[in-house]
Protein backbone atom coordinates (compact mmCIF):
# COMPACT_ATOMS: atom_id res chain seq x y z
CA UNK A 1 0.00 0.00 0.00
CA UNK A 2 3.01 2.24 0.73
CA UNK A 3 4.19 1.53 -3.21
CA UNK A 4 0.83 2.70 -4.10
CA UNK A 5 0.17 5.72 -2.31
CA UNK A 6 3.79 6.79 -3.00
CA UNK A 7 3.08 6.45 -7.02
CA UNK A 8 0.11 8.37 -6.09
CA UNK A 9 2.01 11.15 -4.80
CA UNK A 10 4.53 11.22 -7.52
CA UNK A 11 2.15 11.45 -10.34
CA UNK A 12 0.37 14.29 -7.99
CA UNK A 13 3.20 16.75 -7.92
CA UNK A 14 3.90 16.00 -11.64
CA UNK A 15 0.44 16.97 -12.59
CA UNK A 16 0.93 19.88 -9.81
CA UNK A 17 3.44 21.21 -11.42
CA UNK A 18 2.43 20.82 -15.10
CA UNK A 19 -0.73 22.82 -13.72
CA UNK A 20 1.55 25.88 -12.38
CA UNK A 21 3.38 26.02 -15.52
CA UNK A 22 0.22 25.76 -17.47
CA UNK A 23 -1.34 28.57 -15.56
CA UNK A 24 2.07 30.94 -15.88
CA UNK A 25 2.49 30.37 -19.52
CA UNK A 26 -1.03 31.60 -19.38
CA UNK A 27 -0.87 34.76 -17.73
CA UNK A 28 2.53 35.16 -19.31
CA UNK A 29 0.60 35.32 -22.97
CA UNK A 30 -2.46 37.32 -22.09
CA UNK A 31 -0.47 39.88 -20.27
CA UNK A 32 1.85 39.87 -23.29
CA UNK A 33 -1.56 40.03 -25.50
CA UNK A 34 -2.60 42.92 -23.69
CA UNK A 35 0.96 44.58 -23.60
CA UNK A 36 1.65 44.22 -27.26
CA UNK A 37 -2.67 45.83 -28.31
CA UNK A 38 -1.84 48.74 -25.93
CA UNK A 39 1.12 50.19 -28.06
CA UNK A 40 -1.76 49.42 -31.32
CA UNK A 41 -0.07 45.93 -32.51
CA UNK A 42 -0.88 42.55 -32.11
CA UNK A 43 -0.20 38.85 -32.32
CA UNK A 44 -2.83 36.65 -33.03
CA UNK A 45 -1.09 33.11 -32.48
CA UNK A 46 -1.39 34.42 -28.34
CA UNK A 47 -4.99 34.26 -28.47
CA UNK A 48 -5.05 30.78 -29.88
CA UNK A 49 -2.00 29.45 -28.02
CA UNK A 50 -3.57 30.85 -24.41
CA UNK A 51 -6.90 29.33 -25.48
CA UNK A 52 -4.82 26.28 -25.73
CA UNK A 53 -3.31 26.16 -22.69
CA UNK A 54 -6.66 27.64 -20.61
CA UNK A 55 -8.36 24.26 -21.82
CA UNK A 56 -5.28 22.08 -21.53
CA UNK A 57 -5.32 23.14 -17.88
CA UNK A 58 -8.93 22.78 -17.41
CA UNK A 59 -8.76 19.19 -18.13
CA UNK A 60 -5.08 18.22 -16.44
CA UNK A 61 -6.98 20.31 -13.75
CA UNK A 62 -9.73 17.68 -13.41
CA UNK A 63 -7.56 14.60 -13.12
CA UNK A 64 -5.72 15.92 -10.42
CA UNK A 65 -8.66 17.05 -8.50
CA UNK A 66 -10.00 13.59 -9.06
CA UNK A 67 -6.58 11.98 -7.49
CA UNK A 68 -6.62 14.21 -4.68
CA UNK A 69 -10.17 13.20 -3.91
CA UNK A 70 -11.14 16.50 -4.25
CA UNK A 71 -14.14 16.31 -6.65
CA UNK A 72 -17.45 17.05 -5.89
CA UNK A 73 -19.29 14.80 -3.82
CA UNK A 74 -22.25 14.78 -1.99
CA UNK A 75 -21.76 11.82 0.81
CA UNK A 76 -23.61 13.38 3.48
CA UNK A 77 -26.47 10.49 3.57
CA UNK A 78 -24.02 7.81 2.65
CA UNK A 79 -22.01 8.06 5.45
CA UNK A 80 -24.72 7.22 7.64
CA UNK A 81 -25.04 3.96 6.58
CA UNK A 82 -22.96 0.66 7.34
CA UNK A 83 -19.62 0.46 6.88
CA UNK A 84 -20.23 -2.03 3.88
CA UNK A 85 -22.90 0.26 2.05
CA UNK A 86 -20.27 3.02 2.12
CA UNK A 87 -17.61 1.22 0.85
CA UNK A 88 -19.51 -0.12 -2.03
CA UNK A 89 -20.80 3.35 -2.80
CA UNK A 90 -17.30 4.92 -3.11
CA UNK A 91 -16.09 1.87 -5.55
CA UNK A 92 -19.33 2.14 -7.35
CA UNK A 93 -18.44 6.05 -7.60
CA UNK A 94 -15.10 5.59 -8.63
CA UNK A 95 -16.09 2.92 -11.21
CA UNK A 96 -18.54 5.21 -13.05
CA UNK A 97 -15.91 7.82 -13.17
CA UNK A 98 -13.30 5.41 -14.27
CA UNK A 99 -15.36 3.86 -16.93
CA UNK A 100 -16.15 7.38 -18.02
CA UNK A 101 -12.77 8.03 -18.53
CA UNK A 102 -11.85 4.83 -20.17
CA UNK A 103 -14.79 4.72 -22.72
CA UNK A 104 -15.14 8.82 -23.57
CA UNK A 105 -11.77 10.39 -22.79
CA UNK A 106 -9.44 7.43 -23.64
CA UNK A 107 -11.40 6.10 -26.50
CA UNK A 108 -13.34 8.41 -27.91
CA UNK A 109 -10.38 10.78 -27.57
CA UNK A 110 -7.81 8.60 -28.97
CA UNK A 111 -10.82 8.26 -32.35
CA UNK A 112 -10.30 12.28 -31.96
CA UNK A 113 -7.17 12.66 -31.98
CA UNK A 114 -6.18 9.93 -34.50
CA UNK A 115 -8.63 11.56 -36.74
CA UNK A 116 -7.05 15.62 -36.37
CA UNK A 117 -3.54 14.83 -37.18
CA UNK A 118 -3.83 16.11 -40.87
CA UNK A 119 -5.63 19.40 -39.46
CA UNK A 120 -3.25 22.14 -38.75
CA UNK A 121 -3.77 24.66 -36.21
CA UNK A 122 -4.02 28.17 -37.73
CA UNK A 123 -0.84 30.30 -36.48
CA UNK A 124 0.39 27.30 -34.72
CA UNK A 125 2.59 24.64 -35.67
CA UNK A 126 0.55 22.27 -34.23
CA UNK A 127 -1.69 19.55 -35.68
CA UNK A 128 -5.39 19.37 -34.29
CA UNK A 129 -4.58 15.49 -33.24
CA UNK A 130 -1.54 16.89 -31.30
CA UNK A 131 -3.71 19.12 -29.31
CA UNK A 132 -6.55 16.49 -28.87
CA UNK A 133 -4.36 14.21 -27.38
CA UNK A 134 -4.74 15.70 -23.95
CA UNK A 135 -7.67 13.79 -24.22
CA UNK A 136 -7.00 10.02 -23.89
CA UNK A 137 -3.62 11.22 -21.69
CA UNK A 138 -5.83 12.72 -19.08
CA UNK A 139 -8.14 9.65 -19.55
CA UNK A 140 -5.10 7.56 -18.50
CA UNK A 141 -4.77 9.52 -15.60
CA UNK A 142 -8.53 9.97 -13.97
CA UNK A 143 -8.12 5.71 -15.03
CA UNK A 144 -5.32 5.47 -12.14
CA UNK A 145 -6.69 7.68 -10.00
CA UNK A 146 -10.04 5.66 -10.18
CA UNK A 147 -8.22 2.35 -9.69
CA UNK A 148 -6.53 3.83 -7.25
CA UNK A 149 -9.22 4.91 -5.33
CA UNK A 150 -10.64 1.78 -5.25
CA UNK A 151 -7.85 -0.15 -4.13
CA UNK A 152 -8.05 2.34 -1.08
CA UNK A 153 -11.79 2.28 -0.82
CA UNK A 154 -11.49 -1.46 -0.10
CA UNK A 155 -8.50 -2.11 1.89
CA UNK A 156 -9.43 1.13 4.19
CA UNK A 157 -11.77 1.28 7.57
CA UNK A 158 -14.50 3.71 6.74
CA UNK A 159 -15.24 6.44 9.12
CA UNK A 160 -18.85 7.07 9.55
CA UNK A 161 -19.79 10.29 10.53
CA UNK A 162 -22.19 10.38 13.34
CA UNK A 163 -24.60 13.52 13.87
CA UNK A 164 -22.66 14.87 16.66
CA UNK A 165 -19.30 14.69 14.67
CA UNK A 166 -21.04 17.28 11.93
CA UNK A 167 -19.35 20.50 12.20
CA UNK A 168 -21.88 23.14 10.74
CA UNK A 169 -19.72 26.40 11.11
CA UNK A 170 -17.17 24.76 8.79
CA UNK A 171 -20.00 23.50 6.65
CA UNK A 172 -21.55 27.12 6.44
CA UNK A 173 -17.92 28.49 6.25
CA UNK A 174 -17.23 26.85 3.08
CA UNK A 175 -20.38 28.12 1.40
CA UNK A 176 -22.24 24.86 1.66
Amino acid sequence: MKALSGFQRVIDAILRWFCIVLFAALVVLVVYQVVIRSFGGGNAWTEAMARIIFIWQGIIGAAYVIGENDDVAIDFLVRKFPAVVVKFFEVLAHSIVGFFAVWIMILGGWELASSAFDQTVELLPFSQGQIYMILPLSGVLITIYCILHIIKAVTSEVKIVADEDIDLAAIQEEGI
